[in-house]
């Protein structure tokens, strides 16, 4: 019987990606969770790993469109949308 070795991490795929200076993640924040020192934030698309400090403010926009801009190295959070 052959013995499979099982990932317990998640690929490459899976996991959350970090936004790169001058990239933007916008769509419907679905959910907000901190894990492992970082806030994920579950949108539509995907997940986005951003700093933890940045989870209470998100957490207020969960339900709705939102912006995140990684730019010089900040973040920057805004509701778009009507």
């Amino acid at each position: 019987m052959p013995i499979y070795s099982v990932n317990p991490y998640k690929s490459i795929l899976e996991a959350p990606r970090r936004l790169a200076d001058c990239e933007e993640a916008r769509d419907l924040l679905l959910r907000v969770f901190v894990r492992d020192d970082f806030c994920i934030a579950i949108f539509r698309f995907g997940a986005v790993a951003l700093p933890e400090e940045m989870e209470p403010k998100l957490r207020e926009l969960v339900g709705k469109e939102v912006c995140c801009l990684r730019l010089d190295g900040k973040y920057y959070i805004r509701e778009v949308g009507p």
